[in-house]
């Protein structure tokens, strides 16, 4: 590899990170608008996946985790990142090779589901001795995968445009 390839990533991967951490901390101290600056953070590390695979991804998705943990002031909203979404993408990229769309979604909505499981855990655990729900689990469970459909669906799309249109711009290869 050269050095100039080697420049292009880590200038991206750099850049991925700033985007990254940057939404992270808008919803950390935003009062509005959270699950938007927190989902769009999530999507920028498809574009190192589609450009340098997986290797380098992982390398940014540490990056992103480390730097979250010592910048953002709400270290509650890291733990969802470092946990699942953050590397989100790299997961969709292997599971989407499958190219068989009703198993695909099987696992993703089974992954998503551990996730949920492993949060609501660490959650009790950790940080929330006694989680006081109002609404039937069954009720937040499904919108929970209500969320987490329209979620992909938006990656995907996400996805897409980087890959039509901004994609060119960057002159990465």
């Amino acid at each position: 590899m050269s050095d100039l390839s080697n420049s292009k990533k880590v200038a991206l991967g750099g850049f991925v990170v700033l985007l990254s951490v940057l939404c992270l901390y808008l919803a950390s101290i935003l009062p509005t608008n959270k699950i938007f600056f927190f989902c769009l953070s999530t999507i920028f590390i498809a574009a190192i996946v589609i450009e340098f695979k997986t290797y380098f991804s992982l390398i940014t998705y540490g990056a992103i985790s480390i730097l979250g943990f010592m910048i953002i002031p709400n270290k509650l909203i890291m733990v969802p990142y470092v946990i699942y979404f953050g590397y989100y993408g790299i997961i969709k990229y292997y599971i989407e090779k499958i190219n068989n769309i009703l198993i695909e979604w099987i696992i993703k909505i089974v992954l998503f589901n551990l996730f949920v499981y492993a949060t609501y855990i660490i959650a009790v655990n950790l940080f929330i001795s006694n989680i006081d729900i109002k609404l039937p689990i069954w009720i937040i469970l499904l919108l929970l995968q209500v969320f987490f459909i329209i979620y992909d669906i938006c990656y995907s799309l996400a996805i897409k445009y980087y890959k039509y249109k901004i994609r060119r711009f960057l002159k990465v290869r």
